[in-house]
């Protein structure tokens, strides 16, 4: 009860700070539309050139599908690394680890609080303009849809939270993460399905993502293909194994780093 306050308080501070103070909207607005508006275009010029298929892929499904990676991206969860990189060497850690709530609970929500707020606003104004721009897939619409695809998104979250919170907590011992983390981050962003879509990928490179906690993070760039309807169940086990197995990793390095922190920090 008392976390569940805790965190609903950090994130209404954090949303109500990022309402006050826009600048973290304007900038996650200008690199979504860099990134994301800039590699459309790109692609829509490619498909025109393919007679609109590629893979058996039409522009449509691509456009949507690097869109919700792109607008997943925009929570920023992977910064929970480096924000406990930064308590480690900084000394701040030893100060959170005296508190009474747990100090990798209170990172997780402050990494959500952080980027809740630009998320809604941009994923809802992106996706009226995707709309009227390109229309939407027809898998949108199938009754399925919405809840496995929020069930999908919140899985995909915790995914990502367990996993960079390992990069960041091996801190600890290492102190500096940052080659780790370019390597994670660069792994879940190309078999995430960013910059080339998960419906282009050989079938080798697909299974990879598909069965890597690295691909099964951003599984919702999988939900407007047609294929969706049928593999759902799937991939939501997959993910549910892997929130499994590295929160298990989690928790025990979050023991070992309280250990370690009680010996050395008093």
């Amino acid at each position: 009860m008392k976390e569940t306050r805790l965190a609903i308080n950090i994130v209404k501070i954090l949303i109500k700070d990022r309402m006050l103070y826009p600048g973290k909207l304007i900038v996650d607005t200008f690199s979504v539309v860099a990134r994301c508006g800039i590699l459309l275009i790109l692609y829509w010029y490619v498909f025109k050139l393919n007679n609109g298929v590629i893979n058996n892929t039409t522009f449509l499904f691509t456009a949507w599908s690097m869109f919700f990676y792109f607008s997943f991206s925009v929570l920023h969860l992977s910064g929970i690394a480096r924000t406990i990189m930064q308590d480690v060497q900084s000394g701040n850690v030893e100060v959170l680890f005296s508190k009474p709530v747990s100090y990798l609970l209170y990172r997780i929500w402050w990494q959500i609080g952080s980027g809740i707020f630009s998320f809604i606003i941009i994923s809802i104004v992106a996706s009226i303009l995707l709309t009227l721009a390109i229309g939407f897939p027809p898998t949108i619409t199938i009754g399925m849809f919405l809840p496995s695809f929020t069930l999908t998104f919140l899985l995909g979250a915790v995914l990502t939270l367990c996993v960079y919170s390992i990069v960041g907590l091996l801190s600890f011992w290492i102190e500096d993460v940052n080659p780790i983390f370019w390597i994670v981050d660069k792994a879940v962003m190309i078999l995430g399905g960013s910059y080339l879509p998960i419906a282009l990928f050989p079938p080798l490179m697909y299974k990879i993502a598909l069965y890597s906690p690295f691909g099964a993070s951003l599984f919702i760039t999988h939900t407007v293909s047609p294929s969706w309807q049928n593999n759902w169940y799937e991939l939501i086990g997959i993910q549910l194994l892997w929130i499994f197995g590295l929160g298990i990793i989690v928790y025990w390095m979050y023991e070992q780093a309280r250990k370690k922190v009680s010996v050395n920090g008093g």
